[in-house]
């Protein structure tokens, strides 16, 4: 059985076709610290790919790297490129590992599909389209396998004999937990503009899915791994569908998909015509991340939502210098909560949210990924330095809420307890924790403080066992009834970033009673330490 506290912690300093409403304004949610933000990163030596910049290559992060491959040169021009650059967040700075002149090794291509497979370690690219590089005729679809292992710095060339997807740029891709393989979704074969296949490359063959539920066709759309145990699974947010010629709105796909291993089911959508859901200030010409720290898909910048013109030419929140495109959004989907938040820095311009960003300025078409082993989501290159703040859009930003939310142990459990966190203390989100080993005649008494101590129970009660301590001061306690030996409680924290850094400590007590209701036993959990984060 769970137990919820509300208390307030002490003050401190599917569109219908009839009618389409115009995308109401949106709250203003300053972008800055203490909650997620984005910041420079200052390397000790280059950060750039090489001389030039490059734009609409996905990035594709391993444990420790972000990795770049390929892309069109400078301000996405024709021009593509096949060498492989390894950003290293604890240097600052890129390397590049594989120049790409040494067969084996992919053509020159932009628009391709990269992606980390954790199982093998290694990074497999997919399709794609030439532009005008290479040997290859100008603008030519692909559709070959590749993967590269940095542990011998070589490619292989893995495109099965006979059943690969069709020849396609755009496609999204990501690791799909549930099966191993790489899953493959939509694209842009050309003629029609977007499809709507599922694929998955597993063992090295190519399958195609026929799912019960099927999200609309699109190409530019984001694929991410959900590596939380409660989800384990894969979303999809965003992309565009440039064959709706009536109705502009839908472009632009403002809905989130999450796929099981087997099926597709709808998370989030916006209905144009009713004005009821949540939505991101643009779904595509970016990449969406999935930060599992947070448990939110952070999406960057991107092409604005096109309003309802006969020539899709005026965006949503734009301005005649920038047209809403790419915009300075931050598009944040919570997945406890399958709702989009819009942040962004009100203090580049007079009009909140139509300005240039200060510190990472508007950028499309970049590469981005979170990096496990410093738990922070880092964005490179992109389109269109003019569109950021004239910065060089190869520099590098990384993001993440500081302090981020943490529960840290507090002494030891005695006679079998243990007292293990569920959920994380951020701002705005219910943290709880689980106390596991009680015995059958046990109840429980939680135990909320703000400050800590060490006193031996037999302290506080002659039923005290030995070895066993408070380790949390008493400000506010709960009865618990354990259920098949545990008993869980929970505290709803309040929603402002005031609140980020405050210290919060838990614990759980067994009072074991005999048949005439005696206490007879006193032990403990561990305690938790707990550092609210602001989301």
């Amino acid at each position: 059985m769970r137990s919820t506290v509300f208390f307030v912690l002490p003050a401190l300093a599917a569109p219908a076709l009839a009618q389409f409403n115009p995308l109401p304004a949106p709250t203003l949610v300053e972008r800055v610290a203490p909650r997620a933000a984005w910041a420079s990163v200052v390397a000790s030596g280059t950060t750039s790919l090489g001389t030039t910049n490059r734009a609409d290559t996905p990035g594709a992060a391993s444990n420790d790297k972000l990795y770049v491959f390929g892309g069109c040169a400078d301000n996405n021009t024709a021009a593509t490129y096949n060498d492989l650059w390894a950003f290293d967040p604890v240097s600052g700075g890129f390397t590049l590992v594989n120049d790409g002149t040494t067969a084996p090794a992919p053509h020159q291509r932009g628009r391709c599909s990269v992606a980390w497979n954790p199982l093998t370690s290694k990074l497999v690219v997919f399709g794609g389209d030439t532009r005008s590089g290479g040997t290859l005729p100008a603008n030519t679809l692909l559709n070959d396998t590749w993967e590269y292992d940095p542990a011998t710095n070589t490619w292989t060339d893995v495109t099965p004999a006979a059943g690969s997807p069709a020849p396609r740029r755009w496609a999204a891709m990501t690791f799909e937990p549930t099966l191993g393989g790489m899953l493959l979704f939509g694209g842009d074969l050309g003629t029609p503009a977007a499809n709507s296949e599922t694929w998955l490359f597993l063992g090295g063959n190519w399958i195609q899915f026929s799912p019960g539920h099927v999200p609309p066709a699109r190409r530019m759309a984001s694929l991410m791994t959900r590596t939380n145990p409660e989800f384990n699974d894969v979303i999809m947010v965003g992309g565009e569908d440039t064959s709706n010629t009536v109705y502009p709105e839908l472009y632009r796909h403002l809905d989130a998909w999450k796929w099981d291993g087997t099926d597709w089911a709808l998370l989030s959508d916006y209905d144009w015509a009713t004005g009821v859901g949540t939505f991101p200030a643009s779904a595509m010409a970016n990449q969406a991340v999935y930060d599992p720290i947070r448990k939110r898909v952070v999406m960057q910048g991107g092409q604005g939502i096109a309003a309802n013109t006969a020539n899709n030419s005026i965006y949503v929140y734009g301005t005649t210098t920038y047209n809403g495109s790419p915009t300075n959004y931050t598009s944040e989907f919570d997945c406890l909560t399958n709702s989009w938040t819009l942040y962004a820095s009100p203090l580049g311009g007079t009009t909140p949210y139509n300005n240039t960003d200060l510190e990472i300025g508007r950028i499309s078409r970049y590469a981005a990924g979170f990096i496990p082993s410093v738990g922070k989501i880092y964005k490179a290159v992109g389109q269109d330095a003019t569109k950021s703040g004239a910065r060089p859009t190869y520099n590098v930003y990384e993001y993440q809420a500081s302090p981020v939310a943490a529960a840290n142990v507090l002494g030891a459990g005695c006679n079998g307890l243990s007292l293990a966190a569920d959920e994380l203390p951020w701002t705005g989100r219910t943290v709880t924790a689980t106390a596991t080993g009680f015995a059958g005649n046990g109840i429980g008494f939680g135990v909320i403080g703000f400050g800590t101590q060490s006193l031996p129970l037999v302290a506080l009660h002659p039923a005290g066992m030995v070895g066993c301590t408070a380790e949390v001061t008493p400000d506010v306690s709960l009865l618990l009834f354990p259920v098949g030996g545990a008993a869980s409680m929970s505290v709803a924290l309040p929603a402002s970033p005031a609140f980020a850094g405050i210290g919060l400590n838990m614990q759980v007590m067994q009072l074991q009673l005999n048949a005439q209701f005696q206490l007879v036993s006193l032990s403990s959990t561990n305690g938790l330490a707990l550092t609210i984060g602001a989301l």
